[in-house]
């Protein structure tokens, strides 16, 4: 990932890249052009090479150009900061809310930097970046990252930071105030001054880098070069002098990178040139997902389908077999319960027995006197039965050796046949445990 931050000071456009390999921020180069205006702004970014794929464009515009106060707010995250602060700030700007867009800064003690800007400026800077193909992501002042230039040794107490179109003070690490600067040093010494009278901050040492020169310092007022820490020496390839030169953008791409630069592209100017690339993306992916749903769509249909067609199967062969248990009966909504009851009947389900075993006595109580049982019909513990014998006497000994199987057996009707046998019918109850 590179990252191209494009410092606009009013009078030249400040372009450096750098290049994030390992939490480190490497600077692949810097040039500097004359852009007085913004016609001449947006020349001298045509003159650049363009910025890549995967290159992080931010514009980094003066202090001055934007609008600050301190207000007393206990609010610390970012996001709410911008949502509270059109309201708290109602009625109290020359423009109205709506034409501006805001972000704000905590500082110490409970207190908030409002950062406002003209909307309508804002957006010209915007377009002018993005017809010479360079649209920032992120639209900040380069003063409100400087607290990530303060060295880890030497950074207590009250110190203050200037490139000669700022000045920030930091309390302890901690932003404490920020302001412009359009009448050079002079102002410089004009500002401590004030904060020391007026709230009694006194300013222990004051760093420089860019292009103020110590020199320049107020009278009275030690200055002195801004420490260089090892990582923003790293970044310039252990240069202390292009390091001081360059010290601004690198703490801009810093913050930009761990999403704590003040933003004023949101609301109406928010950036969606990363949502367009986000979703181009995740367009193959997406496509994937669909065509994965599909198939598991189908699938899911496919299988419903076969069940079907076993189901009708299924139902077709259970109607084939009740129109052959029961030929002369219509079917039912249920045929399997009918069939079930059906085998109820014939006592397959009370009495704990047999029906098979009850059928085995009947053959093994026959003998050769009976010629046959042409029906038999076992409704619970009772049976009936039909059949035919050589003579009543035959009928009368079946009827006796089944005196061991049923509890009561009585024979019915006995008629005659002309060739001398003879057709009976038969009661019985059976024995529990007897089927």
């Amino acid at each position: 990932m590179t990252y191209l931050i494009l410092e606009w000071t009013g009078t030249e456009l400040l372009a450096s890249r750098f290049l994030q390999r390992r939490g480190e921020f490497l600077l692949q180069g810097r040039e500097r052009r004359p852009a007085g205006d913004e016609h001449a702004f947006g020349e001298a970014l045509r003159a650049l090479p363009p910025p890549g794929d995967d290159c992080r464009v931010v514009l980094a515009l003066p202090l001055s150009h934007l609008f600050a106060r301190e207000i007393e707010l206990p609010i610390r995250e970012r996001r709410k900061l911008r949502e509270v602060l059109p309201l708290e700030l109602r009625g109290e700007t020359v423009l109205e809310t709506e034409e501006l867009v805001f972000d704000g800064l905590p500082l110490e003690e409970g207190k908030v930097l409002a950062l406002w800007g003209r909307k309508r400026e804002l957006a010209l800077h915007i377009a002018a970046a993005a017809a010479a193909g360079f649209e920032p992501e992120v639209v900040t002042a380069a003063p409100l990252s400087w607290g990530l230039l303060l060295p880890e040794e030497g950074g207590t107490g009250t110190v203050a930071l200037t490139d000669g179109s700022a000045l920030a003070l930091f309390r302890d690490g901690a932003p404490l105030f920020y302001r412009p600067l359009t009448e050079g040093s002079a102002e410089i010494g004009q500002t401590l001054a004030a904060l020391e009278l007026g709230r009694g901050i006194t300013v222990e040492r004051l760093w420089y880098f860019g292009p103020f020169a110590g020199e320049e310092a107020p009278e009275g007022m030690a200055a002195a070069p801004l420490p260089v820490a090892s990582s923003l020496a790293a970044g310039f390839g252990d240069d202390p002098g292009a390091a001081l030169e360059g010290a601004g953008a690198w703490g801009v791409a810093h913050a930009v990178a761990a999403a704590e630069a003040v933003d004023f592209r949101s609301g109406e100017l928010a950036y969606t040139k990363g949502r367009e690339k986000a979703l181009k993306r995740l367009r193959l992916p997406a496509i994937l997902a669909a065509l994965l749903l599909l198939l598991l769509v189908a699938d899911a249909v496919l299988r419903y389908t076969l069940v079907q067609r076993d189901l009708k199967s299924l139902d077709a062969s259970i109607a084939t077999l009740y129109r052959e248990l029961f030929p002369g009966r219509k079917m039912g909504p249920d045929p399997a319960a009918e069939v079930r009851a059906e085998i109820r009947k014939l006592g397959a389900g009370s009495g704990g027995g047999s029906v098979l075993g009850t059928l085995n006595g009947l053959a093994g109580a026959k003998g050769d006197d009976i010629a046959g049982l042409y029906e038999v019909e076992i409704d619970g513990t009772r049976l009936r039965a039909k059949g035919d014998a050589r003579s009543a006497q035959a009928a009368t000994a079946f009827r006796d050796r089944l005196a061991g199987l049923f509890g009561t057996a009585e024979l019915g009707q006995i008629t005659s046949k002309p060739d001398g046998s003879v057709s009976f019918t038969l009661r019985a109850s059976i024995k529990e445990g007897g089927r």
